[in-house]
């Protein structure tokens, strides 16, 4: 899989946009500031439709524009295919080789796409709702019909937790929460064996990844920390605890069970890593996760993502920055990356170069 060619317009501060990338390794210099994000924003929303930088995509278009149009053409298995995303503020239009695809999930599966970002490296010691987001962007990868279960849950979600705030005021409450109980238990039950099962795939992977970096014999594992009724898969219990917990709900006037109260846990030498692993060791933890989510897409969907790695090699020490360009020299990939200084790219073949400056991309000629 790759993007053989790339377009944006009205995206932040990116100058209007069209991009051959190379067919493994785009650098893209500059200071900090300059746009590199905002590029691998735009792969990223293009094959996902959601943004990681933001919950709105309409705050990707540039301040002043009037849409923000993206578009990427991409090979797969020869067969090449056209992404297009039109951005307006309350509105997005989604075309798949010129046509609204019906449902959405036709639109995705073969444009797949793993990010790498500075924020990761320090997820294990973050909020959960970041371990949250970092999960689920992983679990979007493995599983695309994923995206339209969670906004369905969260849909739901909003709604009972607007009928529990306004609870004082609206003689319906008990009816309402009947209603949106009914519909959240079985959504929840269904993000949280998702999850499970994506936990599943990449912890052997993961252990593995971590023993090559580290070469230190300790044993880590992925946990996904949940209620024991969502643990269960059952959706009937699911609902029971609901009905259980309204009188706490309503005084709070949020939803207290389900899998947006849930957690990841990064495990090491069977303890929570968050308390006990070092800062490098953490590290290590993040890039193992990585390298195995890399490798489980590839097996799931028959070719390795495109990897969007942003400016991570300078927030990683010499040995593992060295461990992960290694990495990624040995596999067949398309890798966008984004750095303040090419040296910090440990990659001397099969490397196209480029320089942001005020959200223009220019190609680096080089001078033989």
């Amino acid at each position: 899989m790759r993007i053989v060619a790339l377009a944006a317009e009205g995206a932040r501060n990116l100058a209007p946009l069209q991009l051959a990338p190379g067919p493994r390794f785009n650098v893209f210099t500059g200071d900090n500031g300059q746009g590199k994000t905002n590029l691998l924003e735009v792969v990223y929303v293009l094959a996902t439709l959601r943004s990681f930088r933001c919950a709105r995509l309409a705050d990707t278009i540039r301040r002043g524009a009037p849409r923000a149009t993206l578009a990427a053409r991409v090979v797969k298995d020869d067969l090449e295919r056209r992404y297009q995303v039109v951005l307006e503020p309350g509105h997005r239009k989604v075309t798949l080789d010129g046509k609204a695809p019906r449902p959405l999930a036709r639109y995705f599966g073969s444009f797949n796409v793993v990010l790498f970002a500075p924020e990761d490296l320090q997820i294990a010691r973050g909020a959960p709702a970041e371990r949250r987001r970092f999960l689920d962007r992983a679990v979007f990868g493995w599983r695309p019909a994923y995206l339209e279960l969670a906004q369905a849950y969260e849909k739901v979600l909003r709604s009972r937790n607007a009928v529990l705030r306004n609870a004082p005021h609206d003689r319906r409450t008990p009816d309402l929460l009947a209603v949106y109980d009914a519909q959240l238990a079985p959504l929840a039950v269904e993000i949280a064996r998702t999850r499970r099962g994506l936990l599943d795939e990449l912890t052997p992977r993961f252990a593995a990844g971590f023993e090559a970096i580290t070469r230190s014999g300790l044993p880590v594992a992925l946990e996904l920390a949940t209620a024991p009724e969502l643990a269960a898969g059952d959706a009937g219990a699911v609902l029971a605890a609901l009905v259980r917990d309204r009188a706490r709900d309503l005084a709070r006037g949020a939803t207290s069970l389900g899998p947006h109260r849930d957690d990841l846990v990064f495990r090491f030498a069977g303890a929570e890593a968050a308390l006990f692993a070092s800062q490098g060791q953490l590290r290590a933890l993040i890039l193992a996760w990585k390298t195995a989510e890399l490798d489980l897409l590839r097996q799931t969907h028959g070719d390795p993502p495109i990897l969007l790695l942003d400016d991570v090699s300078s927030e990683l020490d010499d040995a593992r920055n060295v461990y992960l360009f290694d990495h990624l020299a040995s596999r067949d990939l398309q890798c966008f990356i984004t750095t303040t200084h090419p040296r910090h790219v440990r990659l001397t073949r099969d490397r196209v170069d480029h320089v942001v400056v005020d959200g223009v991309i220019s190609p680096v000629v080089q001078v033989t």
